[in-house]
Order: structure tokens, then sequence, then C-alpha cells
């Protein structure tokens, strides 16, 4: 009898160890899930982070070649604005000297006039 009950504390001591090993490999488990579940919820986050960021490098590849295009053609318009700025320097010269001409006849003819008009005066 003290075979069998050697035999029963034995089985009983190894049905506690059983037990307590079963309930750290459940507690490992469970913080094993929950490491998982974290781990799952950051992948998911970094996950539309990433999708975030390549939306946002997209529209901002768009609006850099929009830029681009935008800042050709002010480029275009600014030539363009000083050809006809240089154009207009010309034309401006042109007309300078065409009066500066035109105002010394207009003084030649002038003092020929009041020449002629003392010179009537005086017959």
């Amino acid at each position: 009898m003290d075979k069998f009950k050697e035999k029963i504390a034995s089985i009983r001591a190894e049905a506690d160890a059983s037990i307590a090993r079963a309930e750290t490999a459940e507690r490992e488990l469970a913080a094993a899930k929950s490491e998982a579940s974290a781990k799952d919820q950051d992948a998911i986050s970094l996950n539309n982070r990433i999708t975030n960021l390549e939306s946002q490098l997209e529209k901002a590849e768009s609006g850099g070649s929009d830029s681009k295009s935008r800042l050709r053609e002010l480029e275009l318009k600014t030539e363009d604005l000083e050809r006809k700025v240089k154009s207009l320097e010309t034309e401006n010269e042109t007309l300078e000297t065409k009066l500066e001409e035109q105002t010394t006849k207009w003084t030649e003819i002038k003092a020929e006039l009041d020449e002629t008009m003392r010179a009537m005066e005086d017959m």
C-alpha cells in the first residue's frame, strides 16, 4: 500500500508539474498572441502610412510637373515680353530722333518766318 501511495503521490506530483507547465505555456501563448496582435496592428499602421506617403509622393510629383510646366510657360512669356520691350525701346529711340529732327526743322522754319515777318514789316 505504501508503494501504491507513493505511486499516487508521484502521479500527483507529475500532474501538478504538468499543470504548472500547462499554465506557464498558456500564459506564454497569451503573451505571444498579444505581441503578435500588437505587431499586426503596427504592420497595418505602417502599411497605411506607406500608402499615405506614396499618395503624397504622387501628388508632389504631379504638382512638380505642373509647376515645371507653369514655370516654362512663364519663362516663354517673359522672353516674349522682353522682346516686346526691346522693340518698344527701339521704336521709342526712333520716335525721339524724329522728334528732334522735327523740332530742329520747326525752329528753323519759325526763325525764317520771324525773319520774313520782320522783313515784311520793314517794307
